[in-house]
């Protein structure tokens, strides 16, 4: 594929000051690497940040007052450009720590020291949320994430922010986003710089991180080069496999959870709360129903998980808080007569309804839920040969206690 870039320079070249054509030559490299690196995109390798908003994969390898030097990986060889130092904000190490450029110091000895010394500092231990307002630095466990945040705090409880609310997101596997424009993060950045510094790095390990999840996607285990196990002409899972599908199950129990958080909170736009329905009917089997507890009139319900969430959305309370707890498996994955399996999750649910002004409880029940697992297989071409995976979804929500 051949990418093609218009530069339209007005005027004279050789009437510019030599200074000024040198700026030009570097603002035409940049605008060009520009074109396939958003700024705020994901990163896990090492970056920088132009004032313009563009990040750049490169490290930085010298400065002095005036300048950065960076290296860049031409084909089998490595090339040194040179870009003015007021032009570039943050950098980013490959393990999630960042450096102030206005930090650096200017003579080229003590900056190549802390370069060094920067690009092997090991990033943090857990994702890192940094709040706008009031700044706020937040050690996190993050399980979902769209529009907003879903993450266990270092407690273990859950809880839910906006993305519109952060500044930047590092996360424990060393990748980053910017949710702001580098200049206007330089200064909250550099404020927290200590606080992030401080938390209790990651150990390096031998392999390599798992892959995370994509929120609402249906995700199936790694296939096996070998071929798959079979039972009377029908597939079944390796005792190893079984548990790989366990523990994702329990995860889409629990993301469905924090989409139920999302849903209710009316502090979450009406645009959030829709994309938290749509992520958390992902998650299921067409024509799910789930059963709901009704305390006051001491009776249970039954209608379709989307109407059900829609209808949460729409509670006539201020606010809603729904928590869930103690999930696990009441019947493990097991083999069915049509060749897919089944099992059973339990968690307790508490619902609580408040006042909008006062924040009172109106409302609160526990109920202990219970979540059908269906496990299907089907096959799958790779590099024109087809190979067995399986599709996991949840199913039928009842009511066991209330």
């Amino acid at each position: 594929m051949k990418h093609h870039v218009n530069v339209i320079v007005t005027g004279s070249a050789a009437a510019m000051p030599r200074g000024q054509v040198h700026v030009c030559t570097v603002l035409v490299v940049f605008l060009i690497a520009a074109v396939f690196l958003p700024g705020r995109a994901l990163g896990q390798a090492e970056k920088f940040y132009w004032l313009t908003g563009n990040a750049f994969p490169y490290k930085i390898v010298e400065a002095d007052a005036l300048e950065l030097k960076y290296e860049e990986i031409k084909g089998s060889s490595t090339v040194r450009r040179t870009v003015d130092r007021d032009n570039v904000i943050i950098a980013f190490n490959g393990n999630g720590m960042y450096l102030i450029i206005e930090d650096l110091p200017e003579h080229p000895e003590d900056a190549r020291n802390t370069l060094k010394k920067f690009y092997s500092a090991p990033g943090p231990g857990t994702d890192i949320l940094i709040k706008a307002s009031p700044l706020t630095v937040i050690p996190a466990t993050i399980r979902t994430e769209d529009e907003a945040v879903n993450y266990l705090t270092e407690s273990g409880q859950p809880a839910s922010i906006r993305k519109s609310e952060l500044i930047a997101i590092i996360y424990k596997n060393g990748s980053h986003q910017l949710m702001k424009d580098p200049v206007e993060a330089k200064g909250p950045l550099q404020s927290v710089l200590g606080q992030v510094s401080r938390i209790k790095p990651k150990t390096p390990v031998a392999q390599a991180s798992p892959k995370t999840e994509t929120p609402g996607i249906r995700t199936t285990a790694p296939t096996s080069q070998t071929p798959p196990a079979l039972k009377g002409g029908r597939p079944v899972l390796t005792e190893s496999e079984q548990l790989v599908y366990r523990k994702q199950a329990l995860k889409k129990v629990e993301q469905f959870a924090d989409y139920l958080q999302v849903i209710a909170n009316r502090d979450f736009s009406m645009a959030e709360r829709d994309v938290a329905i749509n992520n958390a009917l992902k998650l299921f089997m067409p024509g799910t129903e789930i059963q709901v507890w009704s305390k006051s009139r001491k009776t249970i319900s039954k209608q379709s998980i989307e109407t059900y969430l829609k209808r949460l959305k729409m509670l006539p309370y201020g606010n809603v808080e729904i928590k869930w707890s103690n999930i696990e498996f009441v019947q493990e994955l097991t083999q069915t007569s049509d060749g897919s399996y089944e099992g059973r999750i339990i968690g307790s649910q508490t619902f609580t309804g408040l006042n909008a002004k006062s924040n009172a409880v109106l409302y609160s029940d526990v109920t202990k839920k219970d979540v059908k697992v269906k496990l299907r297989s089907f096959e799958k071409e790779t590099d024109g040969e087809l190979r067995i995976d399986w599709s996991l979804l949840l199913g039928n929500i009842g009511v066991v206690e209330n």
